[in-house]
């Protein structure tokens, strides 16, 4: 049985979880995800439930008496147990820095961020609604993000691939690391929730050649066709 849990809401979208499951999926590493329901979820995590250090939100990795929280931390942990690190400690560091932004990008599109237009690009007239009942009042919202944000993001993450090897390979060094991982998830995401303005943005190929190229890594691949996937699958709202 395996001895690493996923702890987050057992709901028909990927959520920030997916970061965390990509990691495993690559490194080959059974997990569990044994939360039932929403109430379960939020019980457990936002009432302390599990005992010992205190975690705030899910997703949450367990390992025994061992809990993290932050997707961006429990990413660049995984990153460290399966040897998933840039070689360098000055890689490691700017991998870091890379990880922390990706995860800034996925706030700002998907939350409460930048004078809250990325929850309204959401959710433009029920704040905790969902987006599938109000995409009419959320579009111009999204409009507006598409025209003036997410240039900006990806126009970045563009450079941070052309730094390696003119961008024909991973973020860092010869081989895949967690960040190539979480970078693909934000990839994903972004084309979902903002299909269109992905699918237009022809100022980054090198992404979407990436994007291309860790889909189709045999491990990956295989997960993206499966009953694991299917549970999770990535949903158009919210980044999610």
């Amino acid at each position: 049985m395996a001895d690493w849990e996923i702890l987050y809401y057992n709901a028909p979208f990927a959520g920030r979880a997916e970061f965390v499951r990509l990691i495993f999926e690559e490194a080959g590493v059974p997990y569990t995800e044994p939360m039932k329901t929403y109430e379960e979820t939020r019980d457990t995590i936002m009432n302390n439930k599990l005992g010992g250090f205190p975690v705030m939100f899910p997703p949450v990795l367990k390992r025994g008496d061992f809990h993290l929280c932050q997707t961006s931390v429990i990413c660049k942990y995984l990153g460290e147990q399966f040897g998933l690190m840039p070689k360098s400690e000055e890689e490691k560091w700017q991998a870091d820095q890379v990880n922390a932004t990706i995860h800034d990008f996925v706030a700002e599109a998907k939350s409460i961020n930048y004078y809250f237009v990325g929850r309204l690009a959401f959710h433009g007239k029920h704040w905790v609604g969902s987006y599938h009942d109000q995409k009419e009042e959320t579009q111009p919202y999204i409009d507006w993000f598409v025209k003036e944000r997410l240039p900006k993001w990806l126009k970045h993450f563009e450079l941070v691939l052309k730094n390696n090897n003119g961008g024909n390979g991973f973020c860092f060094g010869e081989e895949v690391t967690y960040v190539d991982l979480a970078l693909l998830q934000c990839l994903r995401g972004c084309e979902a929730s903002y299909k269109k303005g992905f699918e237009s943005a022809d100022y980054c190929p090198l992404l979407k050649a990436f994007k291309a190229r860790m889909e189709a890594r045999p491990k990956l691949a295989a997960y993206y066709k499966s009953e694991r996937y299917a549970k999770h699958p990535q949903d158009t709202n919210s980044m999610m």
